[in-house]
């Protein structure tokens, strides 16, 4: 088990209403683990900001590898980055690694009206540091700065937001979040979600609060998004969770007096516990076993484990369970050797019996919310599907992820569905992200070569799962090791 952890890039306030303090309460709060990589230590009270100090770019850049490297943070929020060394400092340190989730709030003037970016940063902003987020959340001052479109002038608001939104996202190929909270006009909010093309996606509409105490709302809307994204929420139910949250913190905050200036919310009016899930570690290639004239089951899950592969499911069909439970006891420690997640196919029963790391059900085996009943949470339970009904099913009874296939026709699979191809991916993905709240890790399977795997991690899908790919390789290790190779390197260039 682990906690769903969320590392937070940005600089430090002293009073502790914004920056990297309201980021490790606001994660803390949804029951996430917040990790922290300090970008500046300011000087600032409730009535503005009086020194700035950047901590040296290289100092940035260890702290951030020493989190992704031992504790691999399923989110990234970025918040303040100074000037122009530190931001090239992130975004080479952040390329090196295939992190799904990247909340980037382009932080540049405090809610008291202290500049917090470098003029001469801003052109390194854009072309080095925005192309890595998965979701930009500027403010209507920061959007306005970030698009060259003036938004308040005269009652087009909404209007102009779409304008700016348009030029932002194709700076930046992600999702844009304008923020509405700076418009004067009436006494509701309005922030506007639009995706990585420009288009207006969703409005969300709150009542404004009357308080002077939002210092650091901004910090705590992006973290908080990267809280639900570390969840595995998408985009969309993300931002309205957090808007909730936020909008409430400001509520149960605003009549305390702390400071004299711009006060905090408050961010423990409803605190969660830390939360635990599953560990899915080497989710990213699965290697499901099978056999052929040179290699039986055992000898090519070690060929693929050789390859540097971190997830094996032993699948035997229409062998018996004694078969199966002979095998897995001599498979099993190997993979324990390795570091590798080992999963059993369909057996639940002996998945409990052998201490298997879990078990991953077709779509005629026995329903996940009846094996969670007989493994508990404490084991890893995946799901066969074809459609997003299947997907949407999967989700409601409790799996931890979803293998989605066939890809295309394979000779490993009795009684196959109908295949996908990329469409059915990309349409698939397509409504997981718009009609469900939690978008579960997906890997695609079924006749799958390393030539098709840029273009189905380019569809949203999380992980390959091969078989005969690598079994039938002249060399299966090395074909393991080649493949895992270019899932990274696709995925990294997907981000």
């Amino acid at each position: 088990m682990i906690y769903n952890t969320v590392l937070s890039i940005a600089g430090s306030d002293s009073v502790g209403g914004a920056g990297i303090q309201a980021d490790i309460k606001a994660i803390s709060a949804q029951g996430c683990y917040a990790a922290t990589a300090i970008t500046a230590i300011t000087v600032q009270n409730t009535l503005g900001v009086q020194a700035v100090q950047a901590v040296a770019p290289d100092i940035v850049s260890g702290q951030i590898r020493a989190v992704i490297d031992d504790i691999a943070p399923r989110a990234i929020k970025i918040g303040m980055v100074n000037d122009a060394d530190t931001i090239r400092a992130i975004a080479s340190t952040l390329k090196l690694y295939r992190t799904p989730n990247i909340v980037i709030d382009p932080v540049m003037v405090s809610t008291s009206g202290s500049p917090l970016m470098l003029p001469e940063a801003l052109d390194v902003f854009k072309k080095e540091l925005m192309p890595l987020a998965t979701l930009l959340t500027p403010n209507i001052p920061e959007a306005e700065v970030l698009s060259g479109i003036k938004l308040c002038d005269g009652n087009d608001i909404e209007e102009r937001m779409d304008q700016a939104a348009l030029i932002i996202a194709s700076q930046s190929h992600s999702s844009v979040l304008i923020k509405g909270g700076h418009s004067q006009q009436g006494t509701e909010k309005i922030d506007r979600l639009y995706n990585a093309d420009g288009k207006l996606i969703k409005s969300y509409r709150n009542i404004s609060v009357d308080t002077k105490n939002t210092h650091g709302t901004g910090c705590t809307l992006s973290s908080t998004i990267a809280a639900f994204l570390s969840k595995g929420m998408t985009i969309q139910a993300s931002i309205g969770r957090a808007k909730d949250y936020v909008t409430e913190a400001i509520k149960q905050g605003a009549d305390v007096e702390i400071g004299r200036g711009f006060g905090p919310v408050n961010h423990f009016f409803s605190p969660k516990p830390l939360e635990k899930r599953n560990s899915l570690r080497g989710f990213e290639l699965q290697y499901i076993t099978h056999f052929n004239p040179q290699f039986d089951y055992i000898q090519g899950a070690i060929r693929a484990l050789e390859g540097g592969c971190r997830w094996v499911q032993l699948r035997m069909k229409n062998a018996t369970d004694t078969e199966v439970e002979e095998t897995a006891l001599k498979l099993m420690p190997i993979c324990r050797q390795y570091g590798a997640t080992f999963l059993l196919d369909d057996r639940v029963e002996l998945v409990k019996k052998l201490g298997a790391d879990g078990v991953h059900l077709g779509k005629n085996d026995m329903p996940v919310n009846e094996a969670r009943a007989i493994l508990g949470s404490n084991f890893i339970i995946g799901g066969t599907a074809n459609t997003f009904d299947d997907i949407r099913k999967l989700t409601q009874l409790g799996a931890d992820y979803i293998g989605c296939g066939p890809f295309r026709f394979t000779t490993t699979k009795e009684k196959l569905a109908p295949t996908l191809g990329l469409q059915g991916y990309k349409d698939i993905i397509a409504r997981v992200e718009t009609e469900l709240d939690t978008h579960l890790p997906i890997v695609a399977i079924g006749g799958i070569t390393k030539e098709d795997i840029r273009d189905i991690l380019s569809t949203g899908i999380n992980g390959i799962a091969l078989s005969g790919a690598i079994l039938n390789a002249a060399d299966p290790a090395a074909e393991a090791q080649d493949i895992l190779q270019e899932i990274r390197k696709s995925a990294n260039n997907n981000l």
